[in-house]
C-alpha cells in the first residue's frame, strides 16, 4: 500500500519548514528512527535550495519499507550537480533526476533500515 502525499509550497524561505514538519509527520506515522527521517529532511532543504521557481511541489509516496520524495520543477542538470550530488550521496539511498511535463524533477529515496 502506498500513501501519496502532495505538497506546494512558495520556494520563500520561510515555507521551507512546512516541509520539513510534513516530512517529520510521515517518518512518525511509518515509525522510522530519528536519524533517517532527519537525513530525509536536510536531503530535501537541500535540493529546495536549488530551486528557482515560485512554487515547487513535493510528492511523497509513503510505504512500509520506504519513503519517495520527487521534488519539482527543478533546476535543468540538477542530477548532476556534483556538490550536491555528494550531499544527496550521504542522506538518501537513491537520488536521480527525471523529467514531467517538460520540467526536471528530482526523486530521492529512502529505505527503512533493517531492524
Amino acid at each position: 500500500m502506498v500513501d501519496t502525499i502532495v505538497l506546494t509550497i512558495p520556494t520563500a524561505h520561510g515555507y521551507r519548514a512546512v516541509a520539513s514538519l510534513v516530512l517529520g509527520g510521515v517518518g512518525s506515522r511509518l515509525e522510522l528512527p530519528y536519524e533517517p527521517v532527519d537525513d530525509l529532511q536536510l536531503a530535501v532543504l537541500s535540493v529546495l535550495d536549488s530551486v528557482t521557481g515560485e512554487t515547487v511541489t513535493l510528492e511523497i509516496e509513503a510505504r512500509r519499507d520506504a519513503v519517495a520524495v520527487s521534488i519539482g520543477p527543478v533546476q535543468e542538470g540538477i542530477g548532476s550537480d556534483r556538490p550536491l550530488a555528494n550531499v544527496l550521496g550521504q542522506l538518501v539511498q537513491s537520488a536521480e533526476e527525471t523529467r514531467r511535463d517538460g520540467s526536471a524533477w528530482l526523486r530521492m529515496q529512502l529505505r527503512r533500515p533493517a531492524p
